[in-house]
């Protein structure tokens, strides 16, 4: 006969957010409903945010100085 093993019943919620690690505190870009007050376990790990503001510079860049001068269409016919 199997020994009995006590079954424990949980509620699981998960959720993947986002937010900023401040030392011991992680503040949230949106809170978690349901789970005010409870111990939860949090996995931590990167997010490589892209710098939009460099990114931009950088095209607009290219467009105008690029490695055959600005892009220009010269009068000629778009395609569709």
């Amino acid at each position: 006969m199997a020994a009995s093993v006590p079954v424990r019943s949980t509620s699981f919620i998960s959720a993947a957010l986002t937010g900023r690690v401040h030392g011991t505190v992680i503040e949230l870009d949106a809170p978690v409903p349901d789970l005010e007050g409870q111990r939860v376990r949090v996995m931590v790990e990167a997010v490589d945010e892209p710098d939009t503001a460099a990114l931009l510079r950088a095209w607009d860049a290219w467009l105008h100085k690029g490695d055959d001068g600005p892009l220009t269409d010269d009068g000629e016919p778009e395609f569709p």
